[in-house]
């Protein structure tokens, strides 16, 4: 397999993971989206950094509705993949529906057992848009 292939081959593969954990918050699948977090997995938000558990709590409140991705990069080391993409979604939080514009994210997977699993991800959303 050439350098390439194998490089839209990894891409095609964290895009989707990043589409199915997204598809599990809206279903609220929450058990399948449980098993594809790592326990030690850590999230951070605008709101400070959280645990598995503490994730999982924001996410079940979350009414996600139609989302969008664009601009996904993946580099691979070893058995991890790091991911970066822009997610526009219309989301309630707090009461308050936010509107659709873009916002930067990043994941981290790491390969165990024949499964990927989440082992940390950045919620960039602001309440502001940067200038």
């Amino acid at each position: 397999m050439s350098e390439m292939t194998n490089q839209n081959s990894i891409e095609a593969e964290a895009q989707a993971l990043e589409r199915l954990a997204v598809k599990m918050i809206q279903d609220k699948n929450w058990n399948a989206l449980e098993k594809m977090l790592d326990p030690v997995c850590q999230f951070v938000n605008s709101n400070g950094a959280y645990d598995r558990e503490s994730a999982m709590s924001l996410m079940r409140e979350m009414n996600l509705g139609p989302v969008d991705f664009k601009d996904f990069k993946v580099t691979q080391a070893q058995d991890t993949l790091i991911v970066s993409f822009w997610l526009a979604a219309i989301e309630d939080r707090n009461g308050a529906a936010l509107s659709l514009e873009y916002f930067p994210r990043l994941s981290v997977w790491r390969k165990g057992d024949s499964q990927w699993q989440c082992i940390a991800y950045a919620d960039l959303i602001s309440e502001k848009m940067p200038k």
